[in-house]
């Protein structure tokens, strides 16, 4: 009797030219990420006229972006493990319906209730998008452009926001507020349409949760059309099998990087919300135009769009950990260039593309290190998990820096507080490097001993 064919999916992937399929696979998760950054951005685009129209205080809609941050978080954590316990592709579809829908469904509220509701629901679609196509794009990548791949997704959100600006300034004053959700809405329900009949089920996910050999033959063909598989093959993979739980994000070595990954999130999410939402601000406190201020907004988001865009080959050629820990240390002479920038408009939008470059890439960076860190069986969970609980704890952020204002605090002082979380994101991404370089011989002996 003839022994069947054993293939490595690590091997075929990792071999082959990426080819048009995978390409495709990887541009329709760019487009969903720039829906997310659109959706990101509509409410605190639109709250001025949404408020005035429907007679809501501005004091209220905190309430709204509070619900908001909720289903952010809910939808990591939830819809993170989902996809690693029923696939990548369902819930990828779930989120992508979720916040398509509900932003769609705005323009339609009566009160602060009806928004409060709405944006809830589309915030645990979008917090659960990121995790899921993270975990499918980095299973589809071969190994050298992994970094990439996680890198340029990332990327998507930040020139989503970018494009959500642009249809802001077009559509609002010609149309109203209702224009921007609809278009926002009508575009994510489009691209479900696309999801439902584009978007594969990761290959790696079927053999590990499922041992779909036919569905993984059938996927490896489109992958690698001129790889020869022979009828009777059997697949295998490094990090086949293992049960989903949340324990296992602290099992078998990872406690360590779990946590450090946590600090990582929390961090980088501080930092950018108040860049994000203070720069243009404390601009105008620096004596700055409101025309300078929205520029240098826009140079921090096109800054995150490139560098994430740009980190990734960087992070393939020289290891991710190398450079995510220079840029995270470069964190803070840029951000110490725009607090030190009144006066001086080149100063400010040369420090804010910068900023954007470090802070926003660096997320990416941090998205693919979780990505690289946690095995198949539990890697939407592990990215979700760390999404979470960073989203948690930089939700303070935006309030903490009202507080410190409101206290006395200059601008100049606000903007330099993000050089001490920057040594800390450094560092963090050592102990997370180490930790991965201790792992690797152990995790290469257990699958030679298999």
């Amino acid at each position: 009797m003839e022994t069947p064919s054993r293939i490595s999916i690590d091997a075929l992937i990792d071999t082959q030219s990426i080819g048009g399929y995978r390409l495709a696979v990887f541009a329709l998760a760019v487009m969903l990420a720039m829906l997310d950054g659109i959706d990101n951005v509509t409410l605190g685009l639109a709250a001025p006229a949404l408020s005035a129209e429907l007679g809501i205080a501005r004091s209220e809609l905190a309430s709204v972006f509070t619900a908001t941050l909720v289903g952010l978080t809910v939808g990591a954590f939830a819809l993170g493990y989902a996809g690693d316990r029923w696939g990548r592709r369902p819930c990828t579809i779930a989120c992508v319906a979720l916040f398509g829908a509900f932003t769609l469904a705005v323009p339609f509220a009566q009160d602060i209730n009806h928004l409060i509701v709405f944006r809830a629901l589309a915030g645990v679609g979008i917090g659960g998008l990121l995790p899921n196509i993270c975990a499918l794009v980095a299973e589809f990548a071969p190994s050298r452009h992994r970094q990439t791949g996680v890198l340029v997704v990332s990327g998507g959100i930040a020139a989503g926001a970018m494009l959500g600006g642009v249809l802001s300034a077009m559509l609002e004053p010609a149309f109203g507020w209702r224009a921007l959700f609809f278009v926002a809405g009508g575009a994510t329900l489009v691209a479900l349409i696309a999801t439902w009949l584009g978007l594969p089920e990761s290959v790696r996910f079927l053999l590990a949760r499922r041992g779909d050999e036919e569905r993984v033959a059938a996927l490896l063909r489109r992958i690698a059309p001129q790889a020869p598989l022979p009828p009777d093959a059997r697949f295998t993979m490094a990090d086949l099998g293992g049960r989903v739980s949340l324990g296992r994000l602290f099992g078998d070595g990872l406690a360590a990087t779990t946590i450090l990954l946590w600090v990582s999130y929390a961090t980088v999410l501080a930092v950018m919300y108040l860049l994000f939402q203070w720069l243009p601000t404390l601009a105008r406190d620096f004596g700055f135009s409101q025309q300078q201020a929205i520029f240098a907004a826009t140079a921090f988001n096109l800054g995150g769009m490139l560098g994430s865009v740009l980190l990734g080959p960087l992070a393939a050629r020289w290891g991710t950990y190398r450079v995510a820990t220079v840029n995270f240390l470069l964190i803070a002479p840029f951000v110490f260039a725009i607090a030190h920038s009144s006066g001086s408009s080149t100063l400010l939008l040369s420090g804010a593309f910068a900023a954007g470059w470090t802070v926003m890439g660096g997320l990416g960076l941090v998205n693919a290190l979780a990505a690289e860190s946690y095995p198949t069986a539990v890697r939407a969970t592990g990215i979700g998990w760390a999404s979470g609980i960073g989203r948690l704890g930089s939700a303070f952020s935006p309030s903490l820096i009202g507080l410190l204002l409101a206290a006395g605090w200059t601008a100049r002082d606000v903007l330099e507080l993000p050089i001490a979380p920057a040594v800390v994101m450094a560092l963090a991404v050592i102990g997370i490097g180490r930790m991965r370089r201790k792992r690797l011989p152990a995790a290469a002996a257990g699958f030679a001993a298999a």
